[in-house]
């Protein structure tokens, strides 16, 4: 059983698996946030992008620097970088937009006119740990961490305006929790 996993019952199992994971919770955020892209209006994620937009180049950089940084993580603590670890990494930089597509750009706008704008945050970041909860059965202490960690991520966005920002700090972020693919626990950490 991974470190961030609650103990299992006989009716449930753990989430061991790279398709586990994949399935429970890749698919999961990947819907959620196809389904709030496609019901509300597109021009939040493009304003939301609009630094990328006006300086590609930075952005590029920035992702290369950090993907360096792995790298250079990777081989310090000997886990390996091969075909299945870069697979691992392109999986937690698409969980990094999906989650922030949803969670921190769309839906607090969903809940914002019947909650308010505090409230709608609380609750989306509520919604965000209790997902990881229950897709991938995590200990409720790094659930409620995780929703912590996205009431900071959506503040940053309200002060910075930038997406590409926020989905590269939670890349990086999931990246140091979690920089090996399940079933790749060959040696402990």
């Amino acid at each position: 059983m991974g470190r961030l996993q609650r103990d299992h019952s006989p009716q449930t199992t753990p989430v061991t698996t790279f398709a586990q994971v994949l399935y429970r919770h890749g698919a999961l955020m990947g819907c959620a946030a196809l389904m709030l892209l496609l019901t509300q209006n597109g021009t939040a994620l493009e304003d939301a992008l609009s630094a990328v937009q006006q300086s590609p180049g930075v952005f590029l950089l920035a992702v290369l620097t950090i993907l360096s940084a792995f790298v250079g993580y990777l081989k310090w603590r000997d886990y390996g970088l091969g075909g299945r670890q870069s697979l691992w990494v392109g999986y937690l930089f698409y969980i990094s937009v999906v989650e922030e597509i949803a969670f921190r750009l769309y839906l607090p706008v969903v809940l914002e006119p019947h909650l308010g704008p505090v409230p709608g945050v609380l609750i989306s970041n509520f919604i965000f740990g209790a997902i990881h909860y229950f897709s991938l059965r995590w200990k409720f202490s790094h659930c409620v961490v995780t929703a912590l960690g996205g009431i900071g991520l959506s503040r940053l966005l309200a002060q910075s305006g930038d997406l590409a920002l926020v989905i590269l700090v939670h890349f990086v972020a999931t990246f140091l929790n979690t920089p090996r693919p399940p079933e790749a626990a060959g040696r402990s950490t």
